[in-house]
């Protein structure tokens, strides 16, 4: 297996402590190899960092032409940050001067003692540093990943046709965030965020107690929101919206904070309301037509009754009058010649 190497730049005027740092980096370690290169000055030491970028620096505090506190102000790029970590070699008598190098970038420092027990750590150190320095890009990496993914969020959140908000666990109706969306209220998102329960105090009062109660059943049961309730503008004007919201959690599974969308329905519940005025016009209309159908079938149905008994008292008379002419017939001895009816 491969060992992970370490490229370290030695600023150091004095060849024996050179000599003494290439000794204490070339012991065997199963992890790490040191790969050294070496500067007598200062001006040469920055010449070689900025070509080089070696993955540390073991700087000497006194150099023929400048001093550590000069070397690492160079070393400093456009953003003020040192390019490459710096570990300072001090003497025993310049620990104040230490704390100034660690202020102006450098990752930690050794004290050169007399009896230089000080290169027995060498070894040690520098791989605290490296770690250090891995974990402080690590860290960069992802405070700039996450601010990434924060703009990407914005970008598609400040875009939908909705409201987006976040809203605080601890205080009941604190938004955290809202979009600039909400200006379709006649807010600005600063309105809301600097005012707790901004939000419940807009929802209608008629559709107060619903939206409470469904921001509780969240809160306390963990499961998601869906609710359709009213809200009222800065100038008064009524806007439904539909409310889905649900909570965000950190890496133990705690709840942290809601995460919802406000869409508006209002256009939707406009023609839902028109189509039930059209139902209720329509059932208003067939029920007429129904009642004018059972009068109209009372009104035949009354006629066709005197038409039958016209027709029987009808029957019931040429009845009679056949029983009448017969009998005259049969006075007169002459059979009745009686119309076919």
């Amino acid at each position: 297996m491969s060992k992970l190497q370490i490229r370290v730049l030695i600023v150091e005027d004095d060849l024996v402590d050179r000599m003494a740092c290439r000794r204490a980096l070339a012991q065997d370690n199963p992890d790490y190899e040191f790969v050294l290169s070496e500067a007598e000055t200062g001006r040469e030491g920055l010449q070689v960092a900025h070509a080089q970028m070696p993955d540390c620096v073991l700087l000497d505090y006194h150099l023929p032409d400048m001093n550590g506190l000069e070397f690492l102000s160079e070393l400093r790029n456009d953003l003020g940050n040192t390019t490459v970590p710096v570990m300072m070699l001090t003497g025993a008598d310049n620990v104040s001067v230490a704390v100034e190098a660690l202020k102006r970038g450098a990752q930690d420092y050794l004290v050169k003692d007399t009896n230089r027990q000080y290169l027995e750590l060498l070894p040690a150190v520098i791989q605290r540093v490296m770690r250090e320095q891995q974990a402080l890009i690590e860290k960069k990496q992802m405070e700039t990943r996450l601010i990434q993914a924060e703009a990407r969020y914005r970008l598609l959140v400040e875009h939908l046709p909705a409201i987006t908000y976040t809203a605080a666990l601890d205080i009941p109706g604190k938004l955290l965030y809202v979009s600039p969306q909400i200006s379709m209220l006649g807010y600005a998102p600063e309105d809301w965020l600097a005012r707790d329960g901004a939000l419940r105090s807009h929802v209608h009062s008629d559709d107060q107690n619903l939206a409470i109660d469904a921001y509780d059943r969240v809160h306390g049961a963990d499961k998601s929101l869906r609710c359709e309730y009213r809200l009222l503008s800065r100038s008064g004007k009524v806007h439904w919206f539909m409310d889905e919201a649900c909570l965000v959690h950190d890496e133990a599974g705690r709840p942290i904070f809601l995460q919802g969308i406000l869409v508006d329905i209002t256009a939707d519940k406009q023609i839902e309301e028109e189509l039930r005025l059209h139902r209720r016009h329509i059932e208003d209309l067939v029920t007429m037509r129904t009642t004018q159908l059972e009068k109209q079938a009372a009104v035949l149905k009354s006629a066709n009754t005197n038409l039958a008994n016209e027709l029987r008292a009808r029957a019931e008379s040429e009845e009679k009058l056949r029983k009448y002419a017969a009998g005259l017939a049969a006075e007169c001895g002459k059979v009745p010649d009686f119309p076919e009816t």
